[in-house]
């Protein structure tokens, strides 16, 4: 590899569950390319159950995880932006709580920076489970070429969150991830693709993840359609996207956040997947 220290970034906080932190944390560990740090960030107080977790890996691994806390709950906006803050490594891989990592995830995301050294951000595509991590049912597919991406993004977000590795500088650049509740990574990555910055995505599965109703009930709601009006008028006022293109999201967006969530999760599952 042309470089070997990254850091990983998780938040965690006190409605996630402690067993799934810590295999999503396990997961990380178990890689064949091994972070130089792991940074928690914990958004506010934690519950006994978590805080135990996170106390046997500190101890498990003691030279390489690192928890900030934060005093009160603020969102994942806020944590990944004290998170980003407190990483060591130019390389940040990004990790969500109750994901599981493909044991050679890292390694391929390494392995695809070192060929294409003008990328800026490179994720990849999300296996969802019921209940069985091994069963794989659907698979969250993005786009994996920058062309395709800059041209995808201006109607959904084009990467999978959980799955990015990113320069921590290029984000630091352009404002580091804002404090929203919600579609804090949207909102990163079109900054970046209008400061001209590299996306790209590798053709695999590097997570998986459950895909529960409440995976779709966390994607709507009056407050997520309002942040979303919101981010379409940023996206247009950066040039990332045209009037037209601003009117027909808002048109064809909106309404999906204020329908009923089992009809919401019926459009993502037929719609919005492989």
């Amino acid at each position: 590899m042309g470089f070997d220290s990254f850091s990983v970034l998780l938040c965690t906080y006190a409605g996630d569950d402690a067993p799934e932190l810590g295999r999503a944390l396990e997961s990380i560990f178990d890689q064949t390319v091994q972070p130089a740090e792991v940074v928690i960030v914990a958004d506010g107080p934690l519950t006994d159950e978590l805080e135990d977790v996170l106390a046997d890996l500190e101890e498990k691994y003691p030279e390489t995880l690192r928890q900030v806390s934060l005093s009160s709950n603020q969102g994942l906006g806020a944590a990944l932006r004290r998170g980003v803050q407190e990483c060591s490594h130019e390389w940040v891989a990004r990790m969500d709580s109750d994901d599981i990592a493909i044991e050679d995830r890292f390694e391929r995301q390494l392995g695809y920076i070192n060929q294409h050294p003008e990328t800026d951000v490179v994720g990849g595509y999300i296996g969802e489970f019921s209940t069985d991590p091994d069963r794989i049912e659907t698979v969250r597919e993005v786009p994996t070429t920058s062309k395709a991406i800059r041209s995808s993004a201006r109607f959904r977000c084009p990467l999978n969150h959980p799955t990015v590795m990113f320069r921590r500088s290029a984000v630091l650049d352009v404002g580091n991830y804002r404090p929203l509740r919600s579609m804090q990574d949207y909102d990163l990555w079109m900054r970046l693709l209008a400061d001209g910055y590299t996306i790209a995505n590798v053709p695999a599965v590097l997570v998986t993840c459950a895909a529960g109703e409440d995976l779709f009930a966390r994607r709507g709601g009056f407050e997520y359609a309002r942040i979303e009006v919101r981010l379409q008028y940023e996206f247009l006022r950066l040039g990332v996207i045209s009037l037209p293109v601003f009117l027909l999201n808002v048109c064809a967006r909106i309404p999906l956040r204020l329908v009923p969530n089992r009809l919401r999760g019926f459009v993502y599952k037929r719609f919005l997947r492989d």
